[in-house]
């Protein structure tokens, strides 16, 4: 008891001196950080200081540094809700941070626009790990017509040796079912430096797809099949006329 009353009073001499925003957000920081119940009532008494443009610097070095999950999490949320595009790229490297501050973070994100969202959980499949990039491709499941923004980092996942972010991707590609995204499964399955299994799973994705698309993409693959001379070619040419 007496060590938190020392903490209570080292908060409140802290948030004597600074600004207005400084003042709300330290102390809302602290409140989070020791699990206080109040901190929620702090943030309703103090929600337009706190979501500002010039507490925004505050909380991205807050989500980039601080050591404590919790705040993180509180970070990520109002950083969604200022709703700021400069603030993107420290959402899209904290969605490789904790599960808890992940989750936060890609909440946050989808509180932008579809294409903005895209952009960012593109951004993902390049820089983050391995549980961001399969988050990212979740998401990008869900975002319809704009995730095709990101069909090009999607196709660069679906050829990694990672055999789960590569079935993901070619997942996510066969949701996406756009012209682009057929054109990408069929080139992991003409890829000869890839695993047969990874050929052999992209071409039945692309016979799910059941479009106009698909089965032009299936016939410019039975063409680049007959023409190439790897091993695993043969097997993936009478798979690839099944699907006619």
């Amino acid at each position: 008891m007496i060590e938190r009353s020392h903490l209570v009073l080292a908060l409140i001499i802290s948030t004597a001196c600074g600004t207005p925003v400084e003042n709300a957000s330290q102390q809302l920081i602290e409140q989070v950080r020791l699990g206080d119940p109040l901190a929620q009532q702090t943030y309703d008494e103090n929600v337009e200081v706190l979501e500002s443009s010039e507490a925004l610097p505050i909380w991205i070095d807050t989500l980039t540094n601080d050591d404590s999950g919790q705040v993180k999490q509180w970070a990520a949320q109002i950083i969604g809700n200022i709703t700021d595009a400069s603030a993107l790229p420290v959402l899209t490297a904290a969605m490789s941070d904790s599960r808890g501050v992940r989750d936060a973070a890609v909440a946050a994100i989808r509180q932008f626009d579809d294409a903005a969202a895209a952009g960012a959980f593109a951004e993902a499949l390049t820089t983050g790990t391995r549980d961001a990039q399969v988050t990212a491709l979740s998401q990008l499941s869900r975002l319809e017509t704009s995730a095709d923004l990101a069909v090009g980092a999607i196709a660069v996942t679906a050829a990694s040796s990672d055999e789960l972010v590569a079935r993901t991707s070619i997942d996510t590609l066969s949701d996406l079912a756009s012209d682009e995204a057929c054109t990408a499964i069929g080139s992991v399955a003409i890829n000869a430096s890839l695993t047969a299994e990874m050929r052999t799973y992209a071409l039945s994705a692309l016979g799910r797809i059941q479009s106009d698309t698909s089965a032009a993409q299936i016939e410019s693959v039975i063409v680049a099949l007959q023409e190439a001379d790897d091993d695993t070619a043969t097997d993936l040419l009478v798979q690839a006329r099944s699907l006619r």
